[in-house]
């Protein structure tokens, strides 16, 4: 059956004078659009897009929106045109009524006015006071793993990613709330990627939405409590936060209870997913591993990973680039127009939904030679073609605030861990990716060992997701 939505006025594309019509995305079904398509095997439904048109028609529940599938339109709506392609759409609609007007979730004009205040506390020299809470953090979890028992590592990873953001930024009365915190963002976040996707889930009056009422209270009741200002023993990227500039301005208490609900949620679903599916990935490519361990060896001796480190650790870095261009954990966003523009060949008006995907830009062939493999070592000579397809920070003046913290936090980490342990998959499991709000890795359950050499002729290291 073809699909032949009818777009409103408001939204609809006019192309320019002999072009044709924006094509149809496949895989749209009567009713719920392309959203159980998107649902169901999103990698797969992003890579016929890519083969469909540069840009693409697809509808989410009863809203339309259009996909931007290469690099070049991408990279207009984040940069040269950064001001007509505001945060906005079907996604970040969903997340600011549920995450509040910060930073990563706040429109341009507000964005604009509140980064300055915000970006001293993710300088060299902010990031340097919070090394030692990575490190401690990292050292302790890793202190309770046992040789031969099975672990969660996805929420492993999420109670280190929250011990440390709680550390460097809340109060310490609110550090023992870390467990509950982690369990409210992760039901939030994967909440919004489903009501972004099918809208009237909320209006149900059923049990799992009374609890997505409850777990935004409770982040909210924490958040506000955090930033009075008067509570002793502030963490240090909440003193940061609260540091006037060159002007005398700084954030008011209630400008700074959406900041921390957006850093909390952003900096510790991302960085859990992302630490995840790195040790999924050197547990698939021993070879690797071996090398990797080799390097933090002679770098590191056996202690963890500084900032003054991290230059020195090439192939560190490569695994981490090579895994978020693999599993990038936000894998899609969205962004809608703010006033007419032109994109791709078409004239937009204002309030057009748009979504870009750096998942499907990451996997591009035409940009990433056989990009399913796990390599590492295409980050040694990527071409700056290749540069402008990875996007797992974003682009432009609107790029990741924390995109040195996280890079910080998973070199940290990922020294700690192998200096200790090797990581091995349950025997029989199979690791699935998770499309929500972030890329998790679903049933990745690993068996810790002390650490050695990995062997080199393993025969199921074969495909990153095998």
């Amino acid at each position: 059956m073809k699909w032949n939505p009818v777009l409103t006025s408001r939204n609809r594309p006019t192309p320019y004078e002999g072009s044709a019509a924006v094509p149809v995305a496949p895989g749209a079904v009567p009713l719920l659009g392309h959203a159980l398509t998107l649902m169901r095997n999103p990698a797969a439904w992003l890579t016929a897009c890519r083969a469909t048109g540069p840009l693409v028609e697809i509808r989410l529940g009863g809203r339309a929106a259009f996909l931007a599938c290469t690099p070049e339109l991408v990279n207009e709506m984040l940069t040269t045109k950064m001001k007509q392609f505001d945060k906005g759409g079907p996604l970040f609609d969903r997340a600011r009524a549920v995450f509040g007007a910060g930073l990563v979730t706040t429109t341009h004009d507000a964005q604009r006015q509140q980064r300055p205040l915000m970006q001293p506390a993710f300088s060299r020299e902010g990031l340097a006071s919070y090394v030692e809470a990575m490190q401690q953090e990292s050292e302790a979890l890793t202190a309770t793993w046992r040789p031969g028992t099975p672990l969660d590592i996805l929420a492993e990873m999420h109670a280190l990613t929250m011990r440390v953001f709680l550390r460097v930024m809340l109060p310490s009365a609110e550090i023992a709330q870390h467990a509950s915190l982690a369990s409210q963002i992760k039901g939030l976040t994967d909440g919004v990627a489903a009501r972004t996707a099918l809208p009237w889930m909320e209006k149900i009056p059923n049990v799992a939405n009374r609890r997505y009422a409850q777990a935004r209270k409770q982040l909210w009741d924490t958040a506000r409590r955090a930033a009075d200002r008067s509570q002793p023993d502030l963490g240090r990227l909440l003193k940061a936060l609260s540091v006037s500039d060159a002007e005398g301005k700084t954030l008011t208490e209630e400008e700074l209870a959406p900041q921390i609900v957006n850093l909390l949620v952003a900096g510790t679903e991302t960085n859990a997913a992302l630490l995840t599916w790195i040790f999924h990935l050197l547990d698939r490519e021993p070879e690797v591993q071996g090398r990797l361990r080799h390097e933090m060896a002679d770098v590191l001796g056996g202690r963890p990973a500084n900032l003054r480190d991290m230059h020195a650790l090439t192939l560190t870095r490569n695994v981490i680039l090579e895994t978020m261009r693999l599993m990038p954990p936000i894998w899609a966003l969205t962004r809608t127009t703010a006033s007419e523009v032109e994109l791709g060949g078409y004239r937009f008006p204002a309030g057009t939904d748009f979504v870009f995907s750096p998942y499907q830009l990451h996997h591009d062939p035409a940009y990433f030679p056989d990009p399913e493999a796990f390599v590492p070592d295409r980050w040694n000579e990527l071409s700056n073609r290749a540069e402008k397809a990875f996007i797992p920070f974003g682009a432009g003046r609107r790029r990741c605030i924390g995109e040195t913290f996280a890079l910080a936090e998973t070199t940290i980490a990922l020294s700690t861990v192998l200096s200790r342990w090797t990581l091995r998959t349950v025997p029989g499991s199979r690791t699935r990716p998770r499309f929500r709000s972030s890329l998790n890795a679903a049933g990745m359950r690993m068996i810790p060992t002390e650490a050695r050499e990995p062997s080199l002729d393993r025969s199921e290291a074969t495909s990153p997701l095998s």
